[in-house]
């Protein structure tokens, strides 16, 4: 109890401390060439401190308190604009700051050593800036700007705000519309956000360390891109893409394979990496060997799309297909260097029903993830293009330990009944052909299974078949509703062996009670059984449950009041977690939260991104003002 008295009292000092410097406004300065210049800043500051360690954690896991705050900034003169984000950490009760860790065992106090080199360092720097100027039919941007084409299979820096992913090009963007046409060329550095809120790893140079050399953990990742556009508003539009990555060291490594970070001796070098051959090589030998294509200096790829806007009033069409080529003078890597994807979705509507179909079809087919170093697992997941799933986004930590997606053949369909105006029965059911969803698998640009050397062999294969239904049923005037779904997935090697199964079921209930007053409660229940997870003495993988239920007091539209309990049954994991929060809403899009309590590790997906997020336990104050 005296510990959780303590952390208590801190987080109360953080809410305080949160609420005072995070301030908004927006204001006219004036007047320039007869056109107004309007300053917008906006501030969000978030507030953490985490518990000791409960049960089975790690050291360098908990303890830690921090405070993260992103100030933005944008200014408007008629046709232009100049923005700028800067983003700060600081952190407290590191675990290098413990003197109780200096007593314990060297093999452990060396792993803390090494981890808290690339976290929990206090930082401030401009995260985005650009300036942009935009008329009738132009806009051009030099600094930082989000970029997609197509559905994102060879190009996608976009944000993704809920797990922290913020990805845009550093350098210049130009588009143009005319009529039927349209063309975007894009170009520069790859810029994500650095500071990983959940667990404070960064991806900046490691911090200096007595016995430690410092090490850089992001490279210099480059990006050209074009997209031509022919049909806008016309039956059938059509979209050429090509994009060239290519892999730089971030820094310059001497004779003796160390890194320089001198500024002073070696500017360009340390501001903008070097694509110098001997310092990439260097760099990549020392990353992960999958994903297959992130040892690649240079990845080309270009696709091809037709998309029909409207069928008829009743639908419509997108298919897109891509190729790929990735070179690498690694040695080891795999000499099939090709690869390709096709990807469609129909939409038809007729009458109460509303039929999706998704199908995608990829051959040694690689997303193109941001060169990060082994030692910040977190932002493993930074990607600059997508393929789409085809799948459930919330069933993507489903997809094994593998690269699921690099050769596949599969597919979803949707189907959506509106029964009335008040309720909707749907059904969904999933299809995938995988060989290369175990850690080693590996196709040609045919689809035959290889090895590293490249030449065809056995793998191991995947068929998943995956279906769920529910309903949506609303009452009281549409003031009150119940949504519920359940479903289930069968993942089975061909060798017949159990690859993962899952049984689930999901909840949404919302009353309406009186006035302003509302409750609701909403919760997940899932069975799981996964190859090589919890495994018992005999070296037998067990079933586990774990999911959790949330029930809130609503009074609209200022005040939420919830608690919630999380649970598992995963061996070596906390078997229950408690949690409260309040949320206060100044408007509809400005609000204060204060969490306390627990949450279980789990993956948890937004806008088909998925990461795991470690345990949780301690308070949080989060303030968002938007004007």
């Amino acid at each position: 109890m005296r510990r959780l008295a303590r952390s208590a009292a801190v987080v109360a000092a953080l809410a305080a401390c949160t609420l005072w410097p995070a301030r908004a406004r927006a204001l006219d300065a004036g007047q320039a060439g007869g056109e107004p210049i309007r300053l917008d800043v906006t501030e969000t500051s978030i507030a953490a401190q985490r518990f000791d360690a409960r049960y089975l954690e790690y050291p360098q896991d908990t303890g830690w308190g921090d405070w993260m705050n992103r100030l933005d900034t944008d200014l408007r003169w008629g046709r232009w604009t100049v923005g700028l984000r800067l983003d700060s950490a600081v952190f407290w009760r590191r675990p290098l700051d413990n003197p109780d860790y200096a007593s314990l065992p060297a093999a452990q106090h060396q792993e803390i050593v090494q981890d808290s080199q690339s976290r929990y360092g206090n930082a401030i720097y401009p995260a985005k800036m650009w300036a942009t100027y935009s008329a009738p039919g132009v806009e051009v941007t030099a600094g930082d700007a989000y970029a997609q084409f197509g559905r994102g299979l060879i190009l996608s820096m976009r944000k993704v705000d809920e797990l922290g992913i913020d990805t845009t090009v550093r350098g210049g963007k130009i588009a143009v519309e005319r009529g039927p046409f349209a063309l975007t060329a894009i170009g520069g550095i790859a810029n994500p956000s650095r500071i990983d809120e959940a667990t404070g790893r960064e991806l900046f140079v490691t911090q200096p360390t007595p016995g430690y050399t410092q090490a850089p953990v992001f490279g210099s990742d480059r990006v050209v891109g074009l997209d031509l556009q022919e049909g806008r508003g016309l039956p059938v539009t059509l979209s050429t893409h090509a994009v060239r990555f290519s892999r730089c060291a971030p820094y310059h490594y001497d004779a003796n394979g160390h890194v320089v970070t001198d500024w002073g001796s070696d500017p360009s070098a340390v501001t903008f990496g070097t694509c110098d051959a001997s310092d990439v090589k260097q760099w990549l030998q020392g990353l992960n060997l999958v994903p297959r294509g992130l040892l690649a200096h240079d990845i080309t790829m270009a696709a091809q799309s037709f998309e029909v806007p409207s069928l008829w009033g009743h639908g419509q069409l997108y298919v897109e297909a891509a190729v790929q080529q990735r070179q690498s003078d690694v040695p080891g890597q795999p000499r099939n260097a090709e690869g390709n994807a096709i990807y469609g979705t129909l939409d038809v509507d007729a009458g109460i029903s509303s039929t999706t179909v998704e199908v995608k079809s990829n051959r040694n087919f690689y997303t193109v993830a941001a060169s990060v170093a082994p030692y910040a697992p977190e932002f493993a997941i930074v990607a600059y293009s997508f393929l789409p799933p085809a799948e459930a986004f919330d069933m993507l930590d489903a997809e094994g330990t593998g690269d699921f997606n690099a050769c596949v053949d599969g597919g979803r369909v949707r189907e959506d009944l509106d029964v009335s105006s008040d309720l909707l029965l749907w059904g969904q059911g999933v299809y995938a052909y995988s060989k290369t969803e175990q850690p080693n698998g590996a196709c040609d640009q045919y689809g035959h299974t290889i090895t590293s050397a490249g030449v065809s062999a056995a793998s191991v294969q995947d068929v998943v078949w995956d279906g769920i239904g529910g309903f949506e049923w609303y009452f009281d005037d549409k003031r009150s509703h119940v949504f519920a779904s359940a479903g289930a997935r069968d993942d089975t090697r061909e060798s017949g062996d159990v690859g993962y199964r899952e049984q689930h079921a999901e909840y949404s209930v919302a009353i309406y009670v009186k006035g302003p007053w509302s409750v609701e409660i909403q919760g997940r229940h899932r069975h799981r059984e996964e190859a090589g997870f919890n495994v018992d003495e005999a070296l037998h993988e067990r079933w586990w449950s774990e999911g959790e239920n949330y029930i809130a007091l609503r009074m609209a539209p200022k005040w939420v009041f919830t608690a919630g309990m999380e649970y598992t049954t995963l061996a070596g994991q906390p078997p229950t977690y408690f949690n409260g929060a309040v949320l206060y809403k100044f408007r509809s899009d400005s609000s204060v939260s204060f969490f306390l309590g627990q949450q279980r590790g789990a993956f948890r997906c937004a806008s088909g991104i998925c990461r795991f997020f470690p345990a949780f336990e301690g308070g949080r104050v989060e303030l968002t003002l938007r004007f």
